[in-house]
């Protein structure tokens, strides 16, 4: 968890709402248009941040970098590609959340210009943090569990057992919430995280 000042706390909750609106709504869109309405039925098809965060993940992103948003059901038989539809809705979700960071850092050189000193810092400041909480988030979203973005990917490989997933969510919240307050997923995610990093955010 680190030592959190209060600055970094505010700065961490602002990023928490802006990656779950961001992912949210890049699943939800990426699903209604591949055929499947039921996120906008659902009211997910919105950039609010209430209408995606999940209270147990979005604190844990704040103090732990890792969590998740609330889950948004897509049903493959609705849509036009079928359970490849799913990959697509995963792999929009997860480049969307990472493209932010990305444009952020592209476009902070020219913010910093046009802020005074004391903006300046808390923007550059606020930039590193979304690129951070957008790669943890991301990465640990792509693991193919319950409650996490790449469940689809696991009703994608067994779409007999989507209704089994849909109810091992809350155990499965619990279990990563335990796993994550303890360090073993920051330890275990590390690794690919930095690599990525290289790659992306710094390349």
């Amino acid at each position: 968890m680190g030592d959190l000042t209060l600055q970094h706390v505010v700065l961490r909750i602002a990023t928490v709402l802006l990656i779950a609106s961001v992912n949210g709504f890049a699943i939800a869109a990426t699903a209604c248009a591949l055929g499947d309405q039921g996120p906008r039925y659902d009211d997910r098809l919105q950039l609010n941040p209430l209408r995606h965060i999940e209270p147990i993940g979005g604190l844990l992103i704040v103090l732990f970098a890792v969590g998740w948003i609330r889950p948004i059901a897509v049903d493959p038989d609705q849509l036009r590609s079928g359970r490849l539809g799913l990959l697509g809705v995963v792999a929009s979700a997860s480049c969307v959340t990472i493209g932010l960071a990305t444009l952020l850092r592209l476009l902070r050189p020219f913010v910093l210009n046009m802020l005074p000193d004391t903006a300046s810092a808390t923007f550059f400041i606020f930039v590193e943090t979304v690129a951070q909480l957008s790669l943890s988030f991301t990465v640990f979203n792509l693991l193919p569990l319950p409650q996490l973005t790449a469940q689809h990917l696991l009703v994608a490989a067994l779409p007999g057992r989507r209704d089994v997933f849909r109810r091992a969510q809350p155990y499965f919240a619990a279990l990563l919430a335990l796993l994550i307050v303890t360090g073993v997923v920051p330890r275990l995610l590390a690794p690919a995280e930095a690599a990525i990093a290289r790659v992306i955010l710094e390349g």
